[in-house]
């Protein structure tokens, strides 16, 4: 099953179908460790799960060098794949709540540069 994913997703790559993963690699996020996403990018997890990130759908936050009055947020838009699965929305906002079920996982949402299209660090952990 995992060869079958594995085949489909880097042919699904290969024919532009996957965003995020031009170069037909598919890059596997590591629990534990932060990985750094462009908008539409897609990771695999472990057990054939995924995670895309969507895109920031609301920022209010104080852009570098400038003095404001409030720290502002960001609402910051994934969506998981479980092995067989529909995509789920998940939206998490930094820096009031940072982090989100997914699946049998904790995300957590460590930085978002700022700009049109921000990448987004973000770190998968086990819940157990």
């Amino acid at each position: 099953m995992t060869r079958s994913l594995t085949l489909a997703c880097l042919v699904s790559c290969a024919a532009g179908a996957l965003p995020g993963c031009a170069s037909g690699d598919v890059r596997t996020a590591t629990l534990g460790q932060p990985v750094t996403l462009q908008v539409s990018e897609q990771v695999a997890l472990p057990g054939d799960a995924a995670l895309r990130y969507v895109g920031v759908t609301a920022d209010s936050r104080c852009p570098p060098g400038v003095q404001c009055i409030r720290a502002g947020d960001a609402d910051v838009a994934f969506e998981f794949t479980p092995a067989g699965g529909s995509a789920v929305p998940v939206t998490v906002n930094i820096p009031e709540s940072p982090t989100a079920s997914v699946g049998k996982w904790q995300l957590t949402l460590l930085s978002l540069e700022f700009g049109d299209t921000p990448q987004a660090t973000v770190q998968v952990d086990p819940t157990d």
